[in-house]
């Protein structure tokens, strides 16, 4: 018996959970946020270090008490080295990205490189901006050619003015913000008691909660993050001059997981090429032409085992 149902649950509502909700809610999904801290083992403070979220410090992947769920969580993160997560606050992830022409949008296509996706995943299961998705987002994204020629896929969330000396908290703040204005609620004083599968498919997650389970059933899947930090949260100074940068989602094709990071360029999709007969823009493909509308969201893809790639 399930006692919510939602498009997606966001476990985790830290920087990348915040992030990963806004752009659910704005491609039209309904969302449920839970901060859903790591469990203490051998304290009682809810923001105390955690002994046992196995090595990595402030893991996307939090330890269970339910087997199953543990065993997901090893194999999506199989091959991943379990590096600590540096102390202190990291800096804010920048990237120098440009939007990609017609062209190259649509008249070539690039290699693919699954190697590179381990090393993404250190990248992102590493640090507190990373996020995990257990299928694949459904809001549209847009290719982007990083300064060292990679492509990545950006979905933006919003443009912040960013000043000399601002950090996590201050874009925690702004999304914390932005949360708010989109109505989105964070369940507090949660933790992650299991994922539910049916016949090898995620179908949702249960939380402990202060008033007992909670049953959290999910249409299109689960995104797991970082929990929000301890400590103040204070307003941000004025420190003078600040440059606009775009607040992104960005990821990697075929890649579950994905990363908060900065970007100065606003991330725009090309034009499609035009049908010289018709005059009218050419689809993605035969696919999209028959393809029914599903109303925004995906069920089913890429919920269980094996991890990609």
């Amino acid at each position: 018996m399930w006692d919510e149902e939602v498009d997606v649950a966001v476990v985790g509502a830290g920087i990348g959970g915040l992030a990963n909700a806004i752009a659910a809610v704005d491609a039209g999904g309904d969302v449920l946020v839970a901060d859903a801290r790591p469990r203490a083992f051998g304290g009682s403070h809810p923001g105390v270090l955690r002994e046992r979220v196995e090595v990595r410090s402030r893991s996307l992947l939090p330890e269970t008490v339910d087997c199953e769920t543990n065993e997901y969580f090893a194999a999506v993160s199989e091959g991943i080295p379990q590096l600590p997560h540096p102390s202190g606050e990291a800096s804010v992830p920048r990237r120098n990205a440009r939007n990609l022409s017609s062209e190259e949008a649509f008249g070539t296509v690039e290699p693919f490189f699954g190697s590179r996706l381990n090393s993404w995943a250190e990248q992102c299961i590493t640090s507190p901006y990373g996020l995990m998705y257990t299928s694949m987002r459904d809001w549209s994204t847009t290719t982007m050619r990083s300064g060292n020629g990679e492509s990545i896929e950006v979905c933006s969330v919003g443009a912040i003015d960013w000043a000399p000396g601002f950090g996590e908290r201050d874009l925690h703040q702004w999304l914390a913000a932005q949360a708010d204005d989109r109505d989105i609620e964070v369940q507090r004083s949660t933790t992650l008691d299991r994922i539910v599968f049916e016949e090898g498919v995620i179908v949702g997650i249960v939380l402990s909660t202060p008033n007992g389970p909670w049953a959290v059933r999910t249409r299109a899947g689960i995104c797991l993050a970082p929990a929000d930090q301890d400590g103040d949260e204070s307003g941000a100074v004025d420190l003078g001059a600040s440059d606009r940068l775009h607040v992104c989602l960005v990821g990697r094709t075929a890649s579950r997981y994905g990363r908060v990071e900065l970007l100065a360029t606003e991330p725009a999709a090309p034009s499609r090429p035009v049908c010289t007969g018709s005059r009218r823009q050419l689809r993605d493909g035969l696919h999209d032409a028959r393809q029914q509308s599903l109303d925004g969201w995906r069920c089913g893809v890429v919920h269980g085992y094996p991890a990609l790639g």
